[in-house]
């Protein structure tokens, strides 16, 4: 689809976890391409920070290798179908088991090693403070920006190496999830409801609007039912709903 903005709806907290840590790992990306070395160590040792933040709870890696272990059970349904390439299934299956193997045998919370660090807590118990994760208040923090940019990179480098894993489950729990196909759908009046079925294990609704359309999405789940509101966008007052029909594309993303 071109020309098109997609909204995504988690139904469960652990995709919702996914879906964060997923835009944290984009963001690490681009600051390991910035130019300006010092902004680049600042804003690396921040998103480290909110990824440890976002893998705080205890359960979530339980969590993530059960999802993954469903979907290996939900692939392995599929090998005696004629049209399946095999050994692609094959290779993602024990991807998938590999991954979740992992999570479960790997000790304490996910980058547990990181929480061991003194500069990455101190940075940890400031950054609730207004202004909080400086130099002015971390002494070490300071020395350490003071120091060459290959020292600094190398360090960072050995801290996100701990996400690897993580981010493997992470990428390919949502590639999977969102294979999911879109349908088209009408909203009337801005406004669309349907009837769900409460044995459909929805993961996520994505929801695709043309990028001319001047609305936005809000998606309410229950157990029976789903409704989506959509709302004219104004970034300084309170939104208003969109009153007119309009078409979309969602696409309801399960087992």
């Amino acid at each position: 689809m071109s020309a098109t903005i997609i909204y995504e709806q988690p139904l469960n907290e652990t995709i919702r976890a996914c879906l964060k840590l997923e835009q944290l790992f984009r963001q690490v990306d681009h600051q390991l391409a910035n130019t300006d070395p010092e902004q680049a160590t600042r804003n690396l040792t921040a998103l480290i920070i909110s990824i440890l933040n976002v893998l705080d709870r205890v359960d979530l890696k339980i969590k993530l290798a059960k999802e993954l272990s469903h979907y290996q059970a939900s692939l392995k349904r599929f090998g005696k179908v004629p049209q399946i390439d095999a050994e692609k299934l094959q290779s993602l299956t024990k991807e998938l088991d590999t991954l979740a193997s992992g999570l479960i045998d790997s000790n304490g919370k996910i980058g547990q090693r990181l929480r061991d660090i003194e500069l990455l807590n101190a940075l940890r118990l400031q950054s609730v403070c207004t202004g909080g994760g400086n130099g002015v208040d971390i002494p070490l923090y300071y020395y350490w920006l003071q120091q060459p940019h290959t020292v600094r990179k190398k360090t960072i480098l050995s801290w996100l190496a701990e996400f690897n894993r993580v981010r493997a489950a992470v990428t390919l729990l949502l590639d999977l999830i969102r294979h999911a196909k879109f349908e088209q759908k009408t909203a009337v009046h801005g406004f669309h409801q349907e009837l769900l079925d409460p044995q459909s294990n929805l993961r996520m609704i994505r929801i695709a609007l043309d990028l001319s359309v001047q609305a936005y999405p809000e998606v309410s789940v229950g157990r029976h039912f789903m409704s989506i509101r959509y709302f004219s966008p104004d970034i300084e007052k309170r939104p208003a709903q969109f009153i007119e029909t309009l078409p979309f594309l969602i696409a309801y993303c399960n087992s």
